[in-house]
């Protein structure tokens, strides 16, 4: 593995040609310094291309044999073309784990929209670190100091990859991290299926529930730093609020996910990732999804078993404790049509003790022996699919296990499908038992 760090000899990209030195030295990988040139044809002849390669070659072997050491392996390349494309494409050829760039540099054509930082962020399949400050950096990969993270934390894939670099920060040198998830309190409560509180935006069960699954989806953080969640329920946009924490908490280095949107997707939902760059105050640390490189082995320990009390529905269940290990849970649940009560009403009307009492006859004699435990629900629900994503969400269920009655066609149409409905709108993992 190497890093690549793309240098136009400026005084901001020598100051950070320094710090992917060090980080190159402490990581053991191979420094690649690449300066790209891209030639205009007004006037260019043979002889000037190439006196302008024996000149830019020549400062490129200056500042690989300023940066090598006995420790750190330093290669130079000096190449042609748009400078964001070759970047990417030089990383690509030596499998580099990182791409470093200084925060400027705009690339022609100037009616191009972005800089070369955000153009090489937009499209490489490595992390990108746009380096503003650099000072923080060196002096921590130096060993000299911690490093202040500024974690933007969410559901998607781009910020577990982003989760797993910082836990890569961590084994490198001590990290304080600070994880921040900015939402909107009316989506959360609809995540979780809970009713919005007219006294206050977030109510403590959805700030306890979210706070959960923050917590688990860090899991452990080697090395050593505080690692704390930070709640930032607003209306404002993601990109300010990160970059206003950042501010308040003074951090050295803001690491986000990046969608890597581009043409309509990008328009319609805005790139949080390109704005931090451009507001920032402290270098940022950019990882798209594909950065994510072990393969782990997901554990199971909480299985959502939905059943409508029909004979179809009923055979899921045992398959949902055949997966649960020794001290797992399973949660049988049944949704009924609204009564007036909200949709997470405990059981107190005679109709759900009556339907409670059924699920807990289907609770398999041998599941006790095995040391599973089950946790019995009946919610009212305005939508069924709804109501069970939700309760897998507020459970923090690790699967969701239901019988699908195999209707298609015309039946398909008239009643609808449960389980397609759960299968297109669930964030969990769905097994499906047909009858």
């Amino acid at each position: 593995m190497s890093i690549v760090f793309g240098t136009d000899f400026s005084e901001r990209a020598m100051a950070a040609a320094r710090t992917a030195a060090v980080l190159a030295r402490r990581t053991g990988e191979v420094l690649h310094l690449v300066h790209v040139t891209e030639y205009g044809s007004t006037g260019r002849t043979s002889t000037t291309d190439e006196a302008l390669r024996r000149e830019l070659s020549s400062r490129l072997e200056a500042l690989a044999a300023e940066l090598r050491t006995e420790d750190t392996r330093v290669e130079f390349h000096l190449r042609e073309g748009p400078p964001d494309e070759v970047l990417v494409e030089h990383a690509a050829l030596v499998h580099a784990s990182l791409i470093i760039v200084s925060h400027h540099g705009q690339r022609a054509p100037r009616w191009r929209i972005g800089n070369v930082a955000e153009r090489v962020v937009q499209s490489a399949r490595c992390p990108v670190l746009v380096v503003r400050a650099a000072d923080p950096l060196t002096a921590w990969a130096r060993g000299e100091r911690s490093l202040r993270v500024l974690l933007g934390l969410d559901f998607s894939p781009p910020s577990e990859a982003a989760v797993a670099w910082v836990r890569k920060l961590r084994t490198l040198g001590n990290c304080e991290v600070v994880a921040a998830h900015h939402y909107w309190g009316a989506d959360a409560h609809v995540r979780y299926g809970v009713p919005l509180s007219p006294e206050s935006d977030v109510t403590p069960e959805v700030e306890e529930a979210l706070r959960r699954d923050l917590t688990a989806r860090l899991g452990d953080m080697p090395g050593n730093g505080a690692v704390w969640v930070h709640l930032d329920p607003s209306m404002s946009r993601p990109a300010e609020s990160l970059v206003a924490l950042a501010r308040k908490e003074e951090a050295d280095l803001i690491v986000v996910g990046t969608h890597q949107r581009t043409g309509a997707s990008k328009w319609w939902y805005g790139s949080v990732s390109q704005r931090i760059i451009h507001e920032a105050p402290v270098s940022v640390l950019c990882v798209p999804a594909s950065a994510v490189s072990a393969i782990t082995i997901p554990e199971v320990r909480r299985v959502l078993a939905p059943t409508d009390l029909s004979e179809v529905g009923i055979s899921a269940v045992r398959h949902a404790y055949s997966i649960v290990p020794a001290g797992g849970t399973v949660y049988l649940l049944h949704v009924l049509e609204p009564v007036g009560g909200p949709v997470t009403s405990p059981v107190h009307t005679p109709q759900q003790e009556r339907i409670a009492e059924v699920l807990r006859g289907l609770i398999p004699p041998e599941a006790a022996v095995r040391g599973v435990s089950t946790r019995v629900e009946v919610v009212n629900g305005r939508r069924v699919s709804e109501a069970i994503n939700q309760a897998a969400e507020r459970f923090s269920c690790d699967v969701v296990c239901l019988a699908t009655h195999g209707r298609s066609g015309l039946s398909k149409a008239l009643v609808g499908s449960v389980a397609q409905e759960v299968l297109q709108n669930s964030t969990k993992p769905v097994l499906l038992v047909r009858p």
